[in-house]
C-alpha cells in the first residue's frame, strides 16, 4: 500500500529553494568623458537555504527534492487540509520558481469535522480568525493533541503555532496518514514522549526516506 503522508508547513518553507531576485550592484559609466557610478541590479536567483546555521536542518532540507520526487512517481501519496494550506500564506518567500514542495501532487483532505468559516474578511485579522475558530473547537482528541504539543498552556492559554501542529496533526490521525513529515525538530522531539499516543508518526526527511526504502 502506497504511504499516505500529511506534508506540514515547514516542508513548503525549506522547498522555496529558487526565489527571484534583483541584487544591487555598483558599476562605473564613463557619460560625457566623466565617469559616474550607478547602482544597477543583475537578476539572479536566491536560495534562502543556503545561510541555515545548523548542519542537521540543512542536510534534511537538502532530501526535500527527493522525497518531492517519490510523490511524483507515486510512491508516496502527500496529502494536506486546508487550514495548512492557509497557514503556509503567511510564510515569507514562498514565491519560488520551483513551486510549492517541487511542483509535488498533493490531495486536499478532509477536516476531522464538518465546518465552513471566512478566510478573510474586511477589517480582520486572519491569523486571529483562525487562531480564535481552532481556540472553539472542544473536541476530546483535539484537546488532548494540544497537550501533546505544548499548545495547552493552562486555562484560556494557547500557543498559536502549537495549536496550528496540533491541529495538523489531529488531521492526519483522521485521514489515516501513515506519516507526518515536518523539519520541525523541537516538535518531533516532543511527540516522541509521548510513546505510541499518536496514530500518524512525525518524521523528518530522513527518516521518511528510510521508511519508504530510499536511500539518502
Amino acid at each position: 500500500m502506497t504511504p499516505k503522508v500529511y506534508i506540514d508547513t515547514t516542508v513548503f518553507k525549506f522547498s522555496a529553494t529558487q526565489l527571484p531576485r534583483l541584487r544591487p550592484k555598483k558599476q562605473k559609466i564613463n557619460w560625457g568623458g566623466q565617469d559616474h557610478q550607478w547602482t544597477v541590479h543583475d537578476f539572479v536567483h536566491v536560495n534562502p537555504n543556503d545561510s541555515i546555521d545548523n548542519p542537521e536542518l540543512k542536510a534534511e532540507a537538502e532530501l526535500l527534492p527527493s522525497l518531492a520526487e517519490a510523490g511524483k512517481t507515486g510512491i508516496v501519496n502527500y496529502v494536506i487540509q486546508v487550514e495548512t494550506m492557509f497557514e503556509s500564506w503567511g510564510i515569507p518567500n514562498m514565491d519560488s520558481e520551483t513551486g510549492k514542495f517541487y511542483g509535488v501532487p498533493c490531495e486536499y483532505v478532509e477536516a476531522p469535522i464538518e465546518y465552513s468559516r471566512g478566510l478573510v474578511g474586511a477589517g480582520f485579522d486572519a491569523r486571529d480568525m483562525q487562531f480564535r475558530f481552532l481556540s472553539s473547537l472542544k473536541n476530546k482528541r483535539f484537546l488532548e493533541l494540544q497537550k501533546m504539543t505544548g499548545a495547552y498552556q493552562g486555562p484560556g492559554k494557547l500557543n498559536r503555532n502549537q495549536l496550528l501542529d496540533a491541529f495538523h496533526l489531529w488531521c492526519a490521525e483522521h485521514n489515516s496518514c501513515d506519516y507526518f513529515l515536518t523539519l520541525d525538530f523541537k516538535l518531533i522531539k516532543v511527540l516522541r514522549r509521548q510513546k505510541g499516543r499518536l496514530l500518524s508518526e512525525a518524521v523528518k526527511p530522513s527518516e521518511l526516506m528510510n521508511r519508504i526504502g530510499l536511500s539518502t
